[in-house]
């Protein structure tokens, strides 16, 4: 090696030092600068979630140098009141909390009123949103996301009629209706809808129909599922597996689908993979309806997710939580999530063109923002049918839907 060579070779070596030296430095000064840490447990079961994830942590520390911000992943179990990882069993500073646990939280003392500075006023949410997010006349969240589950349908293979009975769903789909019915908080949630249906009133339903089952409700869950392929809806890996249904949907293989409103995001994604030959749908291919559960009609209900404050939350904690929220109730930060991006860019063509992630945001006005309906045009409709819909929540109904979807699981067989 020529002594130039040598200079130039040490040389790197000691640039590689200095910045190697330089970068510990600033890691310890950014370590030394962020004095307080915020626990936040997300909503885990939204499409993208590890992407959600880093983008809210990575904003958020941007925004307010002196905290850390923790996420709390609770995917593996976060509805089973019987895990280390249930959502109640977590030490956290804010929960996102569905709905169907407000009155637990609430009754248990983990957490208190939300100030009003985090909030968003009632008349920039949706209705539904806005009501789940109260208790006793208290609002113990800053509404999220709205979730519910829908009937799709392809615009030119739509019903005759609109349907409004389990019999005529039944009739329009034949055996074609693509639907998950496995699981334990998937079967107790369709029980659920479907003693809405039947009985319209919360107070014949619950504690009475939702303690013990209900032969009339549990019928018509029967009813439903002989409507589906039973290798396809009582899967347990694509139960697991979530996404196969919305893609079997994309390629023309069933009449409908039921799902939450994120199920269009599997739909899409597959979308994007297909070729012209395939003829898959595209968004503006797809129609949204009511699901009627029962001969009675539909009620519909919702679950809201919303970020509640424990009570153990200190006043710099309290402050470090509604800088938290108050960034969560940007539009730049809803559109980020509803069109967010992979981790990684290896291997991925460019420009990028983002699949919506089609969930459904508690504020209003995203609902008219002209750059989501470019891409997601059900989103008026999908707020049509989410307005003014009810909102369940009482005590121990998380714990009691998943023991009756046990039972249902069980009853549908094998």
């Amino acid at each position: 090696m020529s002594l130039r060579a040598k200079i130039v070779a040490v040389f790197l070596l000691v640039l590689a030092i200095l910045s190697f030296a330089w970068r510990k430095v600033t890691v310890a000064r950014a370590a030394q600068a962020r004095t307080r840490t915020l626990r936040v447990a997300l909503y885990p079961y939204i499409p993208g979630f590890d992407a959600a994830a880093e983008y809210i942590k990575r904003r958020y520390e941007a925004e307010n140098p002196d905290v850390t911000l923790k996420i709390i992943d609770t995917r593996s179990d976060y509805y089973d009141y019987k895990a280390d990882n249930y959502i109640e069993a977590v030490d956290a500073d804010i929960y996102e909390l569905d709905s169907v646990m407000l009155r637990d939280f609430v009754a248990s003392g983990k957490i208190k009123e939300v100030p009003d500075e985090a909030l968003l006023p009632a008349a920039e949410l949706l209705n539904t949103a806005d009501r789940a997010s109260r208790l006793d006349g208290k609002r113990y969240g800053a509404a999220h996301w709205v979730c519910r589950d829908f009937l799709f349908y392809p615009k030119d293979g739509g019903p005759a009629q609109p349907v409004k009975k389990l019999s005529e769903l039944n009739n329009f789909v034949g055996k074609d209706l693509l639907i998950d019915l496995r699981g334990r908080s998937t079967l107790g949630e369709y029980y659920l809808m479907a003693a809405i249906d039947r009985y319209q009133d919360w107070n014949q339903i619950y504690p009475a129909k939702i303690t013990t089952v209900d032969p009339d409700v549990e019928k018509d869950i029967q009813d439903l599922s002989a409507h589906c392929d039973t290798a396809s809806c009582r899967s347990k890996v694509l139960h697991d597996y979530t996404g196969t249904h919305g893609a079997e949907f994309a390629r023309r293989r069933g009449k409908a689908l039921v799902g939450y409103s994120e199920v269009l995001h599997d739909v899409l994604s597959e979308s994007a993979l297909c070729s012209v030959s395939d003829k898959c749908l595209t968004d503006g291919d797809i129609a949204v309806a009511e699901l009627p559960l029962d001969e009675n009609g539909s009620k519909p209900m919702a679950w809201v997710d919303s970020f509640t404050l424990s009570k153990g939350c200190n006043p710099d904690c309290t402050k470090d939580a509604v800088r938290f929220m108050t960034m969560m109730n940007r539009d730049d930060t809803y559109m980020a999530l509803l069109f967010h991006r992979p981790l990684s860019f290896m291997n991925v063509p460019k420009p990028y063109p983002p699949v919506p992630t089609y969930l459904m945001p508690a504020k209003a006005s995203l609902y008219t923002n002209a750059d989501l309906l470019k891409a997601a045009h059900l989103y008026p409709d999908l707020k049509a049918l989410a307005e003014n819909v009810t909102v369940p929540t009482d005590k121990d109904l998380n714990k009691n839907l998943r023991d009756l979807g046990k039972k249902l699981d069980g009853d549908l067989g094998p």
